[in-house]
């Protein structure tokens, strides 16, 4: 969504969090960042272009990554921001970190975090920092959520173009919140059947029309989702091979645009160069 360094990163902070203790998809979870190994095993599974070697753990690194975390799960439990509150908390992390012009790994020039030190904390402090700004000062904050199944308070990061994405990957929040609303509009599609006038009046039928309208009582016939409903749960899938297949969707047509933007751009300097001569 933004620039790939930004995106990793802030996947990145979204998955600190999660280290955390508490519910997912409804189950309980033990906190994952209590030792040096758990923190090895974190950055492991970091994409290697964060710079975050596994080399740099230590007690001590532990220890100031875990307050990197709560500081973090402080500003992401107040999106969106709308107060002072989790500024505060930001300018703390970003007290040190200075900026430098680099190319990213794309290839494109940038504003790239120098941390205070070298040391792992403070290089992620300042990666991370740097990119929560980025959403700050583009009013973009709301992309930091927490997931909308019911009993699951695991964070996430929303890069979709469209802002859709609701529910973690951790179990089946998407699939369990589709159930239960469909559930919801059978009861009140029966609900509303039952209490019909035509229901409550006894009225003189035919043996045929009799007989059909006791299958109708007793069978009520499901409702069928409607253009609007097949939409949604195109755009909100429920399966995890559903949601795969979403992601790359999104991801593409994502570096379709930026692609399309980027030479549009050059497509426009071009223009004006050659109107100059």
């Amino acid at each position: 969504m933004f620039d790939v360094d930004t995106d990793r990163t802030l996947v990145a902070a979204a998955d600190l969090v999660n280290t955390g203790e508490g519910l997912r998809s409804a189950t309980p979870g033990l906190d994952q960042l209590t030792t040096v190994t758990q923190l090895k095993e974190y950055l492991s599974s970091r994409d290697p272009a964060l710079r975050w070697p596994p080399s740099g753990a230590d007690r001590t690194q532990l220890e100031k990554i875990q307050h990197l975390r709560e500081k973090v799960q402080q500003i992401w439990s107040a999106t969106p921001i709308k107060s002072d509150a989790p500024i505060q908390v930001l300018n703390e992390l970003l007290r040190g970190v200075g900026l430098k012009v680099a190319r990213g790994s794309d290839g494109e020039y940038r504003a790239e975090p120098v941390p205070a030190s070298k040391e792992l904390a403070d290089v992620m402090t300042a990666s991370m920092a740097t990119a929560i700004q980025h959403l700050v000062v583009r009013d973009e904050t709301a992309r930091m959520r927490t997931c909308k199944g019911e009993g699951c308070d695991a964070v996430i990061i929303d890069l979709t173009r469209n802002r859709s994405r609701l529910f973690c990957d951790f179990g089946n929040c998407a699939n369990r919140a589709h159930v239960r609303a469909y559930r919801a509009r059978q009861a009140a599609h029966r609900k509303t059947f039952s209490t019909a006038p035509e229901a409550a009046a006894p009225v003189a039928h035919s043996s045929r029309h009799a007989v059909a309208h006791s299958d109708t009582l007793d069978s009520p016939r499901l409702v069928k989702p409607s253009a609007a409903e097949k939409a949604a749960q195109i755009e909100v899938p429920t399966s995890q091979s559903a949601r795969a297949a979403k992601e790359f969707r999104d991801r593409m047509r994502d570096e379709l645009m930026e692609k399309r933007d980027k030479k549009s751009a050059k497509k426009l300097k071009k223009e004006k160069k050659k109107a100059k001569t």
